[in-house]
C-alpha cells in the first residue's frame, strides 16, 4: 500500500474541481450514487482519491469531466483506470453493478485522515466479475485482501511505458 499526503494547495485544487463537477452534474440532472453528509463531500472525496493516484503515477491533476466520466478516470498506456475512493480505511472496492465497472482496472483509495490517502490495491474488471460478492441492497463488493498490490500496477505500467518510449 502506498500513502500520499495532499498539501494545502492540492486540497484547494480538489475543492475547486469538486465544486465544478458538482455544479456541472446538477446542471445536467445527474444524481449521486453515494450518500454522505453532503453531495459535495462525495465529489470532494473522489477528486482527492484521483489526485493521490495521479501523484503516484505522475499524471495530470483531476479536472472537471463535464458530467459523468464514463467509468474511466485515467488512461495509462492504453489501460483504462477507474479510481474509487472510500472515506473509511477498512472499506471495500464497490461498484453499483458489474456493468458499471467499465475500465480495465479498478483502484481502491481510502482516506486515512483529512490530508492522507492510501492507495490500497487494484483489480481487473474480469477478476472483479469473477470474485466480487453481491450486496443485499444492490451493487458488488471486493474485499481489500483480494486486491493486488499497487506496486505491481505501477511496475507493470512503468515497464509498458518504457517499452513504448
Amino acid at each position: 500500500m502506498i500513502e500520499v499526503t495532499l498539501s494545502e494547495d492540492e486540497q484547494a485544487l480538489c475543492r475547486d474541481v469538486a465544486m465544478s463537477r458538482y455544479s456541472t452534474s446538477r446542471e445536467l440532472g445527474l444524481t449521486q450514487l453515494r450518500i454522505d453528509t453532503s453531495e459535495m463531500n462525495v465529489e470532494l472525496l473522489g477528486v482527492q482519491g484521483e489526485l493521490a493516484f495521479a501523484k503516484v503515477f505522475d499524471l495530470e491533476d483531476p479536472k472537471d469531466n463535464l458530467g459523468s466520466d464514463g467509468g474511466t478516470d485515467y488512461t495509462i498506456e492504453e489501460i483504462t483506470i477507474d479510481v474509487k475512493t472510500a472515506s473509511k480505511p477498512t472499506y471495500r472496492l464497490l461498484f453499483r453493478s458489474l456493468e458499471s465497472f467499465k475500465s480495465q482496472v479498478g483502484v481502491l483509495v481510502v482516506k486515512i485522515n483529512d490530508n492522507t490517502f492510501k492507495l490500497v490495491g487494484w483489480t481487473t474488471r474480469k477478476q472483479f466479475a469473477e470474485l466480487s460478492q453481491p450486496l443485499g441492497d444492490g451493487g458488488f463488493t471486493f474485499e481489500q485482501n483480494q486486491l493486488r498490490p499497487m506496486e505491481e500496477l505501477w511496475k507493470r505500467l512503468t515497464i509498458k511505458r518504457l517499452k513504448n518510449a
